[in-house]
């Protein structure tokens, strides 16, 4: 009996430890989903679609040009690929072509049809549940045994 109690009392004194690792965890984990998904919507937004890859194509004389490719993800998860008009000379110069996000779907804020300041909206929740979870793994600091 002296031992079961024992025991429990460890465990008890032990959970303020583990609820501050796994609280530092999981915001650390949210900011930084949340700084990412900034960025990349910042990004799209501001310089548009690059090519992820160069298709070869050739002239009737023979002639090689290259045309860019863009890929991107829709909103349900759906790749895209569509190809790009303006010929280029090498694959290199085809792999830096941007274009700029045209269809709805291309832009990063596709779901929210009322205002695209909203955008940023979800990157800033999960960076505010981040904070949340680091104030709650400071409060668990503060449940430590001295």
């Amino acid at each position: 009996m002296f031992l079961a109690a024992t025991i429990q009392s460890k465990i008890i004194g032990a959970l303020p430890l583990v609820f501050t690792y796994v609280f530092f965890g999981l915001s650390l984990i949210c900011i930084l989903r949340g700084i990412r998904m900034l960025t990349k919507r910042y990004r799209m937004r501001h310089e548009g679609l690059h090519a992820s890859s160069a298709l070869l194509r050739h002239k009737m004389n023979g002639e090689a040009y290259y045309l860019p490719v863009f890929s991107y993800s829709g909103r349900n998860g759906e790749v895209f690929d569509i190809m790009g008009e303006e010929r280029y000379a090498t694959e290199a110069e085809a792999l830096k072509a941007r274009r700029p996000p045209v269809f709805a779907d291309e832009r990063p804020d596709a779901g929210i049809e009322v205002c695209s300041a909203l955008m940023l909206v979800r990157p800033a929740l999960l960076m505010l549940l981040g904070g949340c979870l680091l104030a709650a793994m400071v409060y668990s600091m503060s449940l430590l045994p001295k």
